[in-house]
């Protein structure tokens, strides 16, 4: 079962590790840490603002904006490094975070020694929408008609959605494990602006803390982890619980010096000692492109690959042999890893490279060995024409890594001279670090 905008997820069910004696000493010191923070280190504001939308009813289904309060002891991570809709906010205890050892098989073990707060507004108007009228075969009229419905459920707070979304989620839990559930109101416990709080533990041993209230025009599903080492910190419970409380969709109490989301000038990967296993130890740096749509990223936590994918305006015919978008790639591989080597594709025959459908090569360019063309940092840069469109790519392998920069572009499309000219600027001010030359 899956409640709308991402709202229920997969809880941890992984197996008990042993704690041995270094993450033993860890905890003793991020606690001390984590008690001196609580008692005055102070706290931040953080904000998300309204998406945008281009007419009224786009605008009734986008997010709302909101503010949230955070001890200081708590970091926030962007969404281009946690994943997430856009609306969502994830922090995580800054000082038992930069002690995990983090490798691929082991980043969803994070709330398992990690401290965690995550935030899911859901939009009221899309969620009664998707639950209550959703219909794909409503005529024009009709459609109207549940337009109008949904403002009124929504304006007169009928329904029990609210309660739905609860005990979906117990649901779910009690489908994954045998722990017993405990739920408690905002009558029964100081826990406004929420009206439940639902406390389980997770097969791990992570107590987990579900809570769902709601405000003008959304309901809030917020997710509090804390750790089997940490059950008896009623401390840290408190704080984590008392910033969340702080929660408000209320502009009029909006801080002005809030610390709000918003695109980064650049993105990195940026190594530290505690990744491991696959993870590259090499870093970099590099323009964002705006005229992209980003896509996702890649691992959660730290993520060393960047993929945008951009829709054209004026959708490419269905039946041709052209991509209907655009699609950027950036990322940071060890050589065993790297799914494009430079000697690979510099040898690579035209047959070799494959098109979107039937399409194929027309001409291979070898922009690394025309002088007049800036291809950065990177010693290798081919460009393969189709019929149709075109694909980039850029490489440099150095210090036991491949740093890798690939793109598309569709001819005669009104994206392409903007799309074309910010790729270009994200592989000419592509900067690597932490290498040995």
């Amino acid at each position: 079962m899956e409640i709308n905008n991402g709202t229920i997820k997969e809880i941890d069910m992984l197996h008990k590790e042993d704690i041995t004696l270094k993450h033993i000493m860890v905890y003793a010191g991020s606690l001390l840490l984590l008690t001196a923070c609580m008692n005055g280190a102070g706290s931040t504001t953080y904000g998300v603002e309204n998406e945008k939308a281009e007419n009224e009813e786009d605008a009734l289904l986008a997010g709302n904006a909101y503010q949230v309060t955070m001890d200081d002891s708590f970091e926030r991570l962007s969404n281009y490094e946690g994943g997430g809709p856009d609306q969502r906010m994830f922090f995580w205890q800054e000082a038992m975070a930069d002690e995990f050892d983090f490798n691929l098989d082991t980043t969803q073990l994070l709330r398992e020694e990690v401290p965690t707060i995550e935030i899911n507004p859901i939009n009221k108007y899309e969620y009664i929408f998707v639950h209550d009228y959703l219909d794909f075969d409503h005529t024009e009229e009709e459609a109207l008609e549940v337009k109008e419905k949904v403002k009124q459920d929504v304006e007169e707070g009928t329904g029990t959605h609210l309660e739905d979304i609860k005990d979906a989620y117990i649901r779910w839990v009690d489908n994954l494990v045998e722990e017993e559930v405990t739920v408690l109101t905002n009558e029964e416990s100081d826990i406004d602006p929420f009206t439940y709080m639902v406390k389980h533990k997770t097969e791990a041993g992570t107590l987990r803390y579900e809570l769902f209230g709601e405000a003008e025009q959304d309901y809030i599903q917020a997710t509090l982890t804390i750790p089997s080492t940490e059950e008896e910190n009623e401390a840290l419970f408190e704080t984590m619980l008392g910033s969340l409380q702080s929660i408000t969709f209320d502009t009029e109490e909006f801080d002005d010096n809030a610390v709000m989301k918003e695109t980064p000038a650049r993105l990195a990967y940026e190594p530290s000692n505690n990744l491991l296993g696959e993870y590259p130890e090499v870093g970099y740096s590099f323009n964002f492109p705006e005229a992209a749509t980003f896509r996702g990223s890649y691992p959660a936590y730290h993520v060393y690959r960047y993929t945008f994918g951009t829709p054209y305006e004026e959708t490419v015919e269905k039946e041709s042999d052209i991509p209907r978008s655009s699609d950027l790639v950036i990322r940071a591989e060890k050589l065993e890893n790297a799914p494009t080597r430079e000697e690979k594709i510099r040898n690579r025959a035209a047959e070799d490279f494959v098109g979107f459908g039937n399409n194929y090569v027309r001409t291979i360019d070898y922009l690394h060995e025309e002088e007049e063309f800036d291809t950065g940092v990177f010693t290798t840069a081919v460009r393969a024409e189709f019929d149709g469109y075109e694909e980039y790519w850029f490489l440099k392998e150095i210090d036991g890594h491949v740093y890798e920069v690939f793109f598309d572009l569709t001819f005669d499309t009104e994206e392409y001279d903007e799309l074309r000219e910010d790729y270009f600027d994200v592989v000419q001010s592509f900067e690597i670090t932490d290498v040995e030359e």
